[in-house]
């Protein structure tokens, strides 16, 4: 048996070193493009990443050449050809890879888990609201199908010229290498580990052809007192449901807006939106709970903290707590929708099972023969019929889902522009941080037609009597990043530009100062003003703005994480940004040790302890937390 073993690993064959070398060029240029341009003065972590880096790859194509080189030997030769169509695959990964951290600064997994983290059958609903242009999808999909063909023919042309000068190798000599390869590595890391920074090796690994090290620095954590509040219980919170009571009940419009930006609302992209917000309720600062829809809409309709959105999907079926407490009120729901409903089963979370809550919906999102700007304008145009009749004019909500600023930024062809030049179409294979301004001016452009919008809305509620007494909020369910800290579009970042969204509130003839706010406070301010009770404290993490109370001056912002539980959030003041993370994903309610991903105070790392931090800074912070 040793003698066979022997024989096998000593025996001698080519190897195609032609093709496997180009599979090195090719993932080394992937990985070390991000690491030439990542922001780090630390060059000694960047020297060690760029080793790293190389030799990850290194050691992703001599394991290839080893199993290559097995299947060639043991297995059918149709095995050996699947294997090579594998390879490519793999290298489409990898590709794939690259372009979303020089977009998003976001790996593969992001994608993965986005679109297929519920399941084939939710696929289609999550790839339909990226919005993304027809010729961007057939090219995806042309390459998907493509390119292991084109590595097959590949591998079949540079074999023929690797045996001009052919180069042979045994089985044992292979593993050999990679052993190696492996041992050098973890040694080179062991060495380097103790000066390793943590922040610094958040930002780079991500960038390595395998994603991770053997090691990683140890965290600084920070240990709570006790487990975070569990979610809440959805019996027992319909038990102590208060009966509230109304003398009138005024129509309450409510509208989100997808990738609505707080900074982009200015007299030239939006002129409308600012008349009313300077007439009315424009809150100076206000933002998002998340950075990401499904998040958002959570935080605005159930008024929580997001990161129990994914316990409150799995257990509750009654819907949205605000929109019972309306609907015992007496007032009737009815949805107007250009995005699709069913993203994440939103449409269960917020109406209950069955959509129950929702005595109409008009859902536009299922007709792909709209541009999302039209499916905006449909809701518009159906909500004014419903308006013109008698019991449109009192004891309704009205609820507004608008899409035309998400991902494409979509406005009508014959819409005149305000801002040139625009691209066509993002091409999200080449778009870049310098070529940014013709794609924020298209993202400008979707924004004024959406406040052509709200301006036809306006004039529609004065021409039927009931503009004075409405309640109306408008806000964005997120922001949107153009590069200004390394990243396209949202879901990556909580920063400001993902972050800070308008809200923008009319309450009948009130008009308070409300310097701050954030989507979990609008219901609860929505309900103070239509009851006058003030106080929802035992549902509700977010508080009335018309409330004399003191606030705190902390919010709290979640970082997606596709379907599963978000873990990583962010608790924020006016001069303070703690960013912080459960060790444990899967389970946020029985955690005491929370690990700190960054603290900033005034916009920069805090010289003095972390405790000495957050003693000074953010004092009871963490009581958020226990909804204390």
């Amino acid at each position: 048996m040793l003698q066979k073993i022997k024989s096998w690993l000593s025996q001698k064959n080519e190897v195609n070193y032609l093709y496997f070398s180009i599979l090195f060029v090719i993932l080394s240029i992937f990985s070390l493009y991000h690491l030439v341009f990542l922001e780090q003065p630390l060059w000694g972590v960047r020297i060690f990443f760029f080793l790293y880096s190389a030799g990850q790859a290194l050691l992703e194509v001599w394991t290839f050449i080893f199993i290559a080189y097995s299947l060639k030997r043991f297995a059918p030769r149709w095995t050996y050809a699947l294997f090579i169509a594998f390879s490519f695959i793999v290298l489409l990964v990898h590709f794939t890879d690259f372009t979303l951290l020089r977009l998003m600064d976001t790996p593969v997994s992001y994608v993965f888990k986005f679109l297929f983290g519920q399941g084939f059958d939710h696929l289609f609903t999550a790839f339909s609201a990226l919005n993304m242009n027809v010729e961007m999808i057939a090219l995806i999909f042309l390459a998907i199908i493509a390119i292991p063909c084109f590595g097959v023919f590949l591998y079949w042309g540079t074999s023929r010229l690797a045996r001009f000068m052919p180069w042979t190798l045994s089985q044992g000599q292979i593993a050999l290498i990679i052993i190696t390869i492996g041992g050098a590595l973890l040694l080179l890391e062991i060495l380097v580990h103790p000066y390793l920074d943590r922040s610094a090796y958040d930002k780079f690994q991500k960038t390595l052809p395998l994603g991770a090290t053997f090691l990683s620095p140890t965290p600084r954590c920070i240990e709570l007192t006790r487990p975070i509040a569990s979610f809440r219980d959805e019996n027992e919170i319909r038990e102590k449901l208060p009966i509230l009571k109304a003398k009138r009940l005024p129509n309450i419009y409510f509208f989100v807006i997808e990738t609505f930006r707080k900074d982009f609302v200015n007299s030239e992209t939006a002129p409308n939106l600012l008349a009313f917000a300077e007439k009315n309720i424009n809150i100076s600062s206000s933002f998002a709970n998340a950075n990401w829809t499904a998040l958002s809409w959570f935080a605005l309709f159930q008024s929580s903290f997001p990161y129990d959105w994914t316990a409150i999907r799995d257990h509750w079926t009654g819907g949205s707590i605000p929109l019972q407490l309306l609907k015992k009120m007496g007032y009737q729901i009815h949805t107007y929708s250009a995005a699709d409903l069913h993203y994440f089963n939103l449409d269960q979370v917020i109406f209950g099972k069955n959509r129950e809550l929702a005595d109409s919906i008009e859902d536009y999102s299922t007709d792909r023969t709209l541009e999302p700007c039209d499916r905006d304008a449909r809701c518009i145009s159906s909500f004014a019929k419903k308006l013109a009749k008698k019991e449109g004019k009192t004891g309704n909500v009205y609820l507004f889902f608008f899409d035309g600023t998400h991902s494409e930024y979509s406005f009508p062809k014959d819409f005149p522009l305000r801002f040139t030049p625009i691209v066509k179409q993002i091409d999200y294979l080449t778009v870049n941080a310098k070529e940014i301004e013709p794609i924020k001016n298209r993202y400008r452009n979707a924004i004024a037609h959406i406040d052509t919008l709200l301006g036809n809305f306006f004039h529609l509620l004065k021409c039927e009597g009931v503009y004075d007494d409405a309640v109306i909020a408008i806000t964005g369910d997120h922001g949107e990043e153009f590069y200004e800290e390394g990243a396209l579009f949202h879901g990556t970042h909580l920063n400001r530009y993902q972050l800070e969204v308008p809200i923008i509130c009319k309450f009948g003839k009130l008009r308070p100062t409300i310097s701050e706010a954030t989507h979990i406070d609008l219901f609860p301010s929505i309900l103070h003003h239509i009851s006058k009770v003030d106080s929802f404290d035992s549902l509700f993490d977010g508080r009335s703005l018309l409330s004399s109370k003191k606030r705190s001056p902390y919010r709290i912002a979640v970082l997606q994480n596709g379907p599963d539980t978000p873990f990583e959030f962010a608790i924020e003041k006016k001069n303070g940004h703690l960013q912080l993370r459960f060790l444990d994903p899967k389970n946020i309610y029985q955690q005491t040790k929370l690990e700190v991903i960054s603290l900033q105070v005034d916009g920069k790392i805090p010289e003095c302890s972390l405790e000495e931090t957050l003693e000074t800074t953010f004092p009871n912070a963490l009581n958020l937390l226990f909804r204390e």
